[in-house]
């Protein structure tokens, strides 16, 4: 009697499956993979040693093994440039006291993406996330590293939403379009 059990409801789980693999297959979901990309070579500035630097990195070369990321932007067929890259702590509330109980962290990219003869392929764009942060002046220490993992997640965040900016259909065929005559 048991197995019987199990073999309907391990028959009713791969229906389950197939229905909502179906599913994704209808509604056009495809894994993030490699992007072959219409430019071989890309200039930025953002620094390589930075940790917003290191997690723009591994994105790129890990979705375009071809592509070489250089040091100097007079070779490169694009040129990705970090305006700005601003941090930002405002105090939310306050207590009885006047001391602070919430704050509320920012970090903003300014960037712009131009080719090689100076077509501008991303205007001139703001990218930025917030965090609120509660906060107690007993915990300052605990704060502080708490402080430093929200501003890396939101650096994690604006690089993925970057990566995808640079890497999207709509820049890519204005780069063919622009370089190639189609």
């Amino acid at each position: 009697m048991q197995t019987i059990k199990c073999l309907v409801m391990s028959k009713k789980l791969l229906i389950g499956l197939v229905v909502l693999s179906l599913c994704l297959v209808g509604c056009g979901f495809k894994m993030r993979g490699q992007v072959d990309t219409p430019f071989q070579t890309l200039y930025t500035n953002i620094p390589k040693q930075s940790p917003f630097g290191i997690y723009i990195y591994r994105l790129l070369k890990a979705s375009s093994p071809n592509l070489t990321i250089l040091d100097t932007p007079s070779s490169a067929d694009v040129s990705l440039t970090q305006l700005s890259l601003t941090r930002n702590r405002t105090e939310v509330s306050l207590d009885a006291n006047g001391k602070v109980e919430e704050y509320e962290l920012g970090l903003v990219l300014n960037f712009t993406m131009t080719d090689k003869q100076g077509n501008i392929l991303i205007e001139p764009t703001l990218l930025s996330a917030t965090r609120l942060l509660p906060y107690d002046e007993n915990e300052a220490a605990a704060k502080s590293a708490e402080m430093s993992l929200l501003y890396s997640d939101m650096e994690k965040s604006i690089a993925d939403r970057l990566y995808r900016r640079v890497l999207s259909e709509e820049v890519l065929d204005q780069y063919r379009r622009l370089n190639t005559g189609q």
